[in-house]
Order: C-alpha cells, then sequence, then structure tokens
C-alpha cells in the first residue's frame, strides 16, 4: 500500500486521542508538544504527569467527542472501541489512527528524531515499529548538534539569496560543496572564521556568518 509522508501543522487545531494507557498518553504528549489542541478521553489515566495543557475527560468515548476534530486517535485497549472510534470518525471525514490496527487507518505515526528543526522521520508501513525506531537511532548517532547550525546556515543563505548561482545551483551543489568542505567539523569547533573563510570560497566573497545573522559556538547555542 502506498502512502505520502506529511508533515502537518497542529498548532491550535484540536485532536483526540482515546485511551489513556501508555500508547494514548503517548501519543497525546505528542500532539501537545506539536502545538495541537489535545482532547484524551479515557475512563482510566496510567498516569497524569506532563499533561497539564491537555484536556482530559475521564469516561469512555463517545461519538460527541469528535465534535470539532481535525484528527482522531483511537488508542484504548478494546477492539471494538477503537473500531467503533474509526467508523464514527470516517463518517465525519476525520482522520483517523487506529493503534491496534495501523493498517486499517488513514494513516500512521513515524519514528521520529529532532534536533532543533531539522527532523528525520523513518516509518515502515506499520509492519514494524521497533524497527522504525531502531533505524531512527542509527541515523541519530550520526546527527550531532552541529546539524542544527547547518541548517541556520542553510536557511540563511537560501532566504538572503547570497549565492552567486541560481536556487537550483545553490539546491544541488552549494550546500554539498560546504559538507565537503568540512562544514560540519568547522561547525563542532566553534570556528568561526574557517566557517568565514568556507563560506566565501563557495559562497561567494561578500558571504559570511555576520552577513547571514548566524552565530556558532563551539556547537550550542
Amino acid at each position: 500500500m502506498g502512502e505520502l509522508p506529511l508533515f502537518l501543522r497542529l498548532q491550535g487545531r484540536l485532536c483526540l486521542v482515546a485511551g489513556g494507557g501508555a500508547v494514548g498518553i503517548r501519543k497525546a504528549r505528542a500532539l501537545r508538544d506539536a502545538g495541537a489542541r489535545v482532547r484524551l478521553v479515557s475512563p482510566i489515566m496510567a498516569e497524569r504527569s506532563g499533561l497539564e495543557d491537555v484536556e482530559i475527560v475521564a469516561r469512555p468515548f463517545v461519538p460527541s467527542d469528535l465534535d470539532g476534530v481535525f484528527l482522531a486517535f483511537a488508542a484504548t485497549a478494546e477492539r471494538e472501541v477503537n473500531a467503533a472510534i474509526a467508523r464514527e470518525a470516517r463518517t465525519r471525514g476525520i482522520l483517523v489512527n487506529i493503534a491496534d490496527r495501523p493498517d486499517e487507518g488513514d494513516f500512521i505515526l513515524p519514528a521520529v528524531h529532532r534536533r532543533g528543526d531539522l527532523v528525520v522521520s523513518v516509518g515502515t508501513g506499520g509492519r514494524s515499529p521497533a524497527l522504525a525506531a531502531l533505524v531512527r537511532d542509527r541515523i541519530a548517532e550520526q546527527l550531532g548538534d552541529e546539524w542544527q547550525f547547518v541548517l541556520d546556515i542553510a536557511s540563511a543563505l537560501r532566504q538572503k539569496s547570497l549565492t552567486p548561482s541560481s536556487n537550483t545551483a545553490y539546491n544541488s551543489q552549494v550546500l554539498h560543496r560546504l559538507l565537503n568542505g568540512g562544514l560540519l567539523e568547522l561547525v563542532s569547533r566553534g570556528d568561526e572564521d574557517g566557517i568565514d573563510r568556507l563560506l566565501a570560497q563557495i559562497a561567494g566573497e561578500n558571504c559570511s556568518l555576520a552577513k547571514l545573522d548566524v552565530s556558532v559556538s563551539k556547537g550550542k547555542r
């Protein structure tokens, strides 16, 4: 089955999580961290820590819990309840994730690793979340904090259009040459003079960290 990976902007949108076990709480926290308004419905809660901004409804799911909802997550311990939530969500045109039958839902959540705004996600089509997490962790080992600063530089280059080439040439060549030129190592060392020399060599004589309004200090802000 084909899938289209997406990054959804959930700021201020209401999302429902039905189920107060470990899976439901994990999804509620992830949604909250993404800026969503979260409604967590469950008669029993495994824990409440870290859910201060979440609307908790301490009872079993009822169809009206889906009123005004953008996304729904069926994560109860009951197969019949999850199926009922999915049916009701679909009658309302709401996309639903089904924790115990991910292949029957409208979307699945990948294993995610974040370095600031740099996000890596790994999926297996729901076949093996454990393998997705393992691959994510292997990738994460290669992505140190310096990648956040590389993103800052790449974003500033793109926004300020300081490279002498066209956008197409910049996307395909300039970042590749900066990385091959040792940008990661220079950022890790906090070598701003070295970064400025590399930027001038590859992105133009007038290009520098000051011009880009980016500051690097030993790989940490």
